[in-house]
């Protein structure tokens, strides 16, 4: 019998043994399908299988490196995450001790990807990070419709809407495309010097002057970043809990990804959250799929057309 006669491994991508072994692969994929907080629609536990499955149809090939860079670094799709339901608290501990013991075990990535699940497991995520890297050169990047500065919410201070708070109170944060907040949380965010909010019109503008200020909040840390798909524009990514009207193009989302991985330090972890699938409407799925793909090779591809390290370069001007 030939391998021909078997689809490919049910992983990220659907690559190989030989490019996705544990001890082959420069980035791990963690699957967290938790969702307790949700507050209007739901559906985000189904979000990382889905991007998974689309993952299988993206081409491995991309323009932008005239390659297929994942033959050079692998990515090996970890088990996904036991899942703790008797409180927010308990699973976003456990979301804490999970990334700690990935990434500090015998064989551990360059860069971990997760996938969530609601958003308030990147509260745990950057924990985990600071628990084995420290804090000291840390900050986070964080692409959403809301700012998520709540300090609880719904009796939770452990809720999808206060994740954005609960990454504060380990590193400072830059947000991106954020257009839905309370009164509180804009009172907040006037008077907190640890936290640069980037309003979806200014994401919006096409000069893109906000990209050198966040070229320069990168530049040498070590970042977290953590994107809520309800960060891009609802008319190419519909799947996800609240899609707020304005937001975030495909285009521009790059344009952030390469700017922070093109000036940053390191990129240990990022995360990618909230996808409520629709059934049998694809598209947002595969966007998602695309994206990961995108992150992974931004952080670990070899070299890259000239054309794209001027366009990083640019912003840090």
């Amino acid at each position: 019998m030939t391998n021909e006669l078997f689809q490919t491994p049910w992983n990220f991508l659907g690559l190989p043994d030989e490019i996705s072994a544990p001890d082959r692969s420069r980035g791990w994929l963690l699957s967290i399908p938790y969702e307790a907080t949700t507050s209007y629609g739901a559906g985000t536990r189904e979000g990382p299988a889905a991007i998974i499955a689309a993952s299988r149809q993206v081409e491995l090939y991309d323009r932008e490196f005239d390659s297929e860079p994942v033959m050079e670094y692998g990515i090996h799709t970890t088990l996904p995450l036991n899942l703790v339901h008797s409180s927010p608290e308990a699973m976003i501990q456990s979301v804490e001790s999970a990334v700690a013991a990935l990434l500090s075990g015998p064989q551990r990535p360059e860069v971990l990807g997760v996938l969530g699940g609601e958003h308030s497991i990147s509260a745990g995520v950057v924990r985990g990070l600071a628990k084995v890297d420290g804090s000291d050169s840390l900050v986070a990047v964080h692409v959403d419709a809301h700012s998520d500065m709540r300090e609880e919410y719904e009796g939770s201070p452990y809720s999808h809407a206060c994740a954005a708070k609960r990454i504060l109170d380990v590193c400072p944060v830059f947000q991106i495309g954020i257009r839905n907040l309370s009164i509180q949380e804009a009172s907040f965010l006037r008077g907190c010097s640890q936290v640069k909010t980037v309003y979806s019109e200014e994401a919006a503008d096409p000069s893109g002057k906000y990209l050198r200020d966040l070229a320069r909040f990168v530049k040498n840390k070590q970042v977290f970043f953590t994107i809520d798909l309800d960060g891009l524009d609802p008319s190419i990514m519909p799947s996800v809990g609240t899609p707020e009207p304005g937001g975030i193009s495909w285009e521009r989302m790059l344009d952030i990804a390469r700017t922070v991985f093109g000036n940053a330090g390191r990129v240990p972890v990022f995360d990618v959250v909230e996808l409520a699938p629709i059934p049998g409407f694809r598209a947002p799925d595969f966007l998602a799929a695309k994206l990961v793909y995108k992150l992974f090779s931004y952080a670990l591809a070899g070299k890259k057309k000239a054309t794209d390290k001027r366009r990083q370069q640019q912003w840090a001007k």
